[in-house]
């Protein structure tokens, strides 16, 4: 019965949004598609991304048609290229909403006339129903996230000369659109600097009919796009801004949504006023976090591009100001310092900083970090307090990192992962690129059902919350090792230089055997002790004096 009640409630959002930009042009998606191109790419062809037609609509509004492996089809594209011409640009990604496409910006929300004193380049993907989302459609795997978050961007720099550095990376989109902004900002907090929303859902579970109705409307089955709400919470955690909110600090976030109503009119648009509702709860959710961001509840404003076009225009201003500050500050700190080159900002997370992260993907990379889960059901990690001394992982499965390049390479270090499982101790050298690879053991997954059912259902969060934690520390560098004796290096103590030098060569891992490179002699009038030099490791042994 509630669920009857919610897809009602959900299905009558839909059709108000439907109705709410009916007055400004038929949706593009109902009478424009990419099947002039004829068949889709087949064999070698449908491995890599490619561009099938590209068109030039006025002098900075380019549009493409991309051939997409991540969805097996062709999709649009439209770029407007900087109107402020730049060497390198800086790079905005303006995403639709449900029901919209790619041309929407452009055609329904002047992007190209606000973004005219703009300096980004504004890539403005297609994203179908707007899931935002992985969503089966029969056979089929439309992998949107894959498409707007590595092809896109191999698509820019292959055809556009533009700044990768998070700092010139921004995200931004209206009701679908949105969230997809803020959810790809908590995927990637490394890539991305501001995430920007517009009349946005930010906490799927509490708009679950809306979710799936979306689906639908690409093609999928009813409650597939992120499983059960109860027996797949994780996954839908996994989607939601509101819960991995915690990756989002040091982000700049905006925030907005129209009241749902217009002054002069006492009609109420129940989609705005949902989007209303969970901006303040996400807001809230923000302020608990210590995060800060800007939250604007327009007094009014509807579910409609004439919200959306104003507050695109105002973003955009905010833009500006900080753009004109930052620029004014670089120049007094050039000023003060002498500094001629000036100062360019660097990751928010700097080499070997710590720093935490929330996910649900069981492959990551996050800030040069590559961590590998293996799991028999979904669940949400904390890979906390992560620094060049160690991190911590919750979760049951087994894991493999890699770090960044951020130890001496060829230099040993000594690797200790503590877990429900026990103690496991093991050295290891960084490779050439100064690099560590590790493996080690979560929680216990046996507690696992062969058969799921309701008297097991949950066990899916049972181990979910165990802490495993990994400490990374440097071994004494054997090659600092002093190649002098002293009088306490010649002592009876000392073992036998044959049973030493076996030791050392035992220890290089059947490396290559060299001479005994040096040699000193100290006698103390009782004995007298040889020092020998071998790759590294220092080898005393003592004679009787002779008669």
């Amino acid at each position: 019965m509630r669920r009857s009640i919610l897809f009602a409630v959900g299905a009558r959002a839909i059709r108000s949004l439907t109705a709410a930009r009916s007055h400004r042009g038929r949706f593009p998606t109902l009478d424009q598609n990419s099947s002039f191109l004829g068949p889709e790419p087949r064999g070698k062809d449908a491995r890599k991304w490619h561009i099938r037609d590209k068109r030039k609509l006025s002098n900075r509004l380019r549009e493409f048609f991309i051939y997409s492996p991540a969805l097996g089809r062709t999709v649009g594209v439209r770029v407007l290229l900087p109107g402020i011409p730049q060497e390198v640009s800086p790079v905005i990604h303006l995403y639709h909403g449900g029901g919209d496409d790619f041309r929407s910006w452009t055609d329904f929300g002047s992007a190209e006339e606000l973004t005219l004193d703009s300096p980004y380049l504004v890539v403005m993907p297609d994203a179908g129903a707007g899931t935002y989302s992985r969503v089966a459609v029969g056979s089929e795997v439309h992998d949107w996230p894959t498409f707007h978050t590595k092809e896109i961007p191999d698509f820019l720099r292959k055809n556009f000369s533009v700044d990768f550095a998070p700092e010139n990376q921004l995200l931004a989109g209206l009701s679908m659109g949105g969230y997809g902004a803020m959810k790809y900002a908590a995927w990637h907090p490394d890539r991305y600097s501001w995430a920007a929303a517009f009349s946005s859902p930010l906490d799927p579970l509490s708009a679950i009919p809306a979710f799936d109705i979306i689906a639908m409307r690409e093609g999928a089955k009813s409650m597939t796009l992120f499983g059960d709400p109860v027996t797949d919470r994780s996954e839908w955690i996994a989607n939601s801004p509101y819960g991995l909110a915690e990756n989002l600090h040091g982000l700049n976030l905006w925030l907005s949504a129209g009241s749902g109503s217009l002054e002069e009119s006492k009609d109420r648009d129940l989609l705005e006023s949902m989007v209303n509702q969970q901006g303040e709860r996400f807001s809230a959710r923000l302020n608990s976090l210590g995060i800060r961001h800007s939250w604007f509840p327009r007094t009014t404003g509807l579910h409609n591009w004439n919200s959306w076009e104003r507050e695109l225009g105002a973003w955009l201003k905010t833009l500006r100001r900080q753009r004109d500050y930052a620029s004014s500050n670089h120049r007094s700190i050039e000023r003060r310092s002498g500094n001629v080159e000036g100062r360019r900002g660097g990751p928010r997370v700097a080499d070997g900083g710590e720093f935490s992260y929330l996910t649900g993907h069981a492959l990551f990379d996050i800030h040069g970090w590559r961590v590998e889960i293996s799991r028999r059901r979904a669940q949400i990690v904390c890979f906390g307090s992560v620094s060049t001394a160690g991190f911590s992982l919750t979760g049951t499965g087994s894991f493999r990192v890699r770090t960044p390049g951020l130890y001496e390479p060829g230099r040993r270090y000594d690797i200790s992962v503590t877990g429900p499982t026990g103690t496991n101790d093991y050295p290891q050298r960084a490779d050439k690129k100064g690099r560590l690879t590790f493996t080690g053991r979560l929680a216990a997954a046996m507690h696992d059902p062969i058969i799921p059912g309701k008297r097991t259902q949950h066990f899916t969060t049972v181990g979910q919350s165990e802490i495993t934690t990994v400490r990374i520390a440097s071994t004494p560098d054997e090659s600092s090792a002093p190649a002098r004796a002293t009088e306490s290096d010649a002592s009876p103590r000392v073992a036998s230089a044959d049973v030493q030098l076996r030791a050392a060569r035992s220890s290089e891992d059947a490396e290559e055997t060299t001479d005994v490179s040096e040699s000193a002699h100290v006698d103390d009038g009782s004995q007298t002790a040889v020092i020998y030099g071998y790759k590294g490791h220092t080898i005393v042994t003592d004679f009787p004096p002779s008669d």
